[in-house]
């Protein structure tokens, strides 16, 4: 698999680091921060037996493994990890929403967080109820459901004015990302002892 363009992540990473804070100096999301990182306590866990920590290898062999179990596959243009997430209980509709991973590593190799994409199988530009927007919840409760504990915060970005859900418990920090497009939701998880050194 290829690295995703590691431009664009550093590049988010900076921004979201920098602006963030800068935007709200002592504001709910710098007390979050300041507040769940004083509590020392480690959160590493990702997803399907990631943690942070780990080596790139070793995020390599997970998804092979996952792989030869049928449970994910290479994603599109061998960026990302492709999984289909199961359907919903309590989702009567039909919408199958696909996932798709990849670890971010540091200059050691070293997994410092993962990127996330989410989308309807059945998107389509016409179809109203398979937008973005109609996913973001869906994303945001999985999210809150795989990772307990606090909830998503609202944090305005300074430059436009849009928001970032931000969900931060000890080291670990959930982003979604402003929608960019009607198609996509993407978050990020973040191990913030790797962007506070």
């Amino acid at each position: 698999m290829k690295k995703f363009n590691s431009t664009c992540i550093s590049i988010f990473i900076v921004g979201c680091f920098v602006v963030l804070p800068l935007s709200c100096s002592q504001s709910e999301y710098s007390r979050l921060v300041k507040t769940e990182m004083s509590k020392d306590v480690m959160k590493d866990s990702l997803l399907f037996g990631m943690k942070f920590g780990q080596s790139r290898q070793t995020f390599f062999d997970i998804c092979w493994q996952l792989n030869n179990k049928g449970l994910i596959k290479q994603g599109p243009e061998n960026k990302f990890v492709q999984y289909q997430l199961p359907h919903r209980k309590n989702d009567s509709t039909a919408k199958k929403v696909m996932m798709y991973f990849y670890g971010i590593f540091n200059e050691e190799k070293i997994m410092t967080g993962m990127d996330l994409k989410f989308g309807y199988n059945s998107w389509s530009l016409w179809n109203k109820s398979y937008q973005a927007d109609t996913l973001l919840p869906q994303v945001k409760d999985s999210l809150l459901e795989w990772f307990p504990g606090n909830d998503f915060i609202s944090v305005p970005l300074k430059k436009n004015g849009e928001a970032v859900l931000v969900k931060i418990d000890g080291n670990r920090r959930i982003l979604i990302e402003p929608l960019e497009n009607n198609k996509d939701v993407n978050a990020r998880i973040d191990d913030l002892r790797y962007l506070i050194e």
